[in-house]
């Protein structure tokens, strides 16, 4: 009987094993590949689609909770201190914004693009949601291939500016106590749906989960522990050249009430506790504030200063070559 080594050393040749460890590079940077982070926000525009949206309607309860989406620290994010390098969060960033937003506004977005009940009238208009701004503060390192989620929220928003704030968490850390738009997630639902157990095996689960949910009482989240970094997006809608506000957003996805809106579900208290937020959330944003940005573009030099030098970013194959020049001391010139 041949052994599995006759079989397979046939097919040992170089051009095998380059393909073979060619595929596992690939499968372990499948995040980093190229038109991967285009495949990643396609993968979230989906929820725009009226087929890929949540069954449960929006309410002005849904405005400030998170929406929560997983990813892991790959290889090619890994930098010199061997931990995820700090400008591959901007890409994680952007894509767990569009999460967000397309899950919150699907029915906004589709009116703003000439869908059912067109706010703009029948020409679709250029539509857009733009990024004005971002920031990242960093508290722990994540390890190559650590799984980690992505909380992000709406904070605040003004006439023109909506915020949205994304927490790094470390994987399983917090658990919420349900999920609003998809109850099908809930742990709870998940009990509802299995299969009917008997009464001893019932009772046995039950103690379980109590002592569990004492135990979820006493874990908190500690930012020192838990939360790798958070970033913080400045956003905004663009109907062609025009400023889409925030608040008819809002209102078109049925978060807001409008002006002659006699819902229930749009009570004093809601709209009051919304607010009530909204304010506290402009306090943080003002980091990202106009204001800011202002001093900070003020303190560009110009053409009238002294610089120290010109450097090449060493990208290509024209800084590549110039850098080893540089090294092999062929050329003493830092320019091309």
């Amino acid at each position: 009987m041949p052994s599995v080594a006759n079989f397979i050393y046939p097919h040992l040749t170089w051009s095998t094993l380059w393909f073979t460890l060619l595929c596992i590079f690939i499968a372990l940077n499948i995040k980093n590949m190229p038109f991967m982070w285009h495949l990643r926000l396609v993968n979230a525009f989906r929820f725009i689609l009226r087929t890929q949206r949540p069954a449960v309607p929006l309410k002005p309860t849904h405005i400030f909770q998170p929406i929560i989406t997983s990813s892991t620290a790959q290889l090619m994010e890994i930098d010199f201190n061997m931990h995820k390098s700090n400008s591959s969060y901007f890409s994680d960033v952007d894509i767990a914004r569009t999460h967000l937003v397309c899950t919150l506004f699907a029915k906004a977005i589709e009116q703003m693009r000439g869908g059912t009940a067109a706010y703009t009238g029948a020409k679709k208009p250029v539509f857009g949601f733009a990024l004005g701004g971002v920031s990242c503060n960093f508290k722990r390192e994540l390890r190559p291939y650590e799984e980690y989620e992505m909380w992000s929220k709406i904070l605040t928003w003004d006439e023109k500016w909506i915020y949205i704030v994304t927490h790094f968490v470390r994987k399983d850390a917090a658990k919420p106590k349900n999920y609003s738009l998809y109850p099908e997630q809930s742990p709870s639902q998940t009990r509802r749906n299995s299969i009917e157990m008997s009464d001893e095996d019932s009772l046995r689960r039950s103690s379980l989960d109590s002592v569990s949910s004492s135990n979820s009482e006493g874990d908190e989240v500690k930012p020192d522990k838990h939360i790798f970094a958070t970033a913080l997006s400045k956003c905004v809608f663009k109907a062609g050249r025009r400023t889409v506000s925030p608040e008819l957003m809002l209102q078109m996805s049925g978060l807001l009430p409008t002006d002659n809106s006699e819902d229930k579900e749009f009570d004093k208290v809601t709209i009051q506790e919304i607010e009530a937020q909204r304010q506290k959330g402009l306090a943080t944003a003002q980091l990202l504030s106009g204001q800011a940005q202002q001093s900070l573009e003020a303190e560009f030099a110009g053409p009238d200063c002294e610089a120290l030098g010109r450097h090449t970013d060493g990208a290509g194959i024209a800084g590549v070559v110039n850098t080893l020049m540089q090294l092999a001391r062929l050329k003493k010139s830092q320019l091309l």
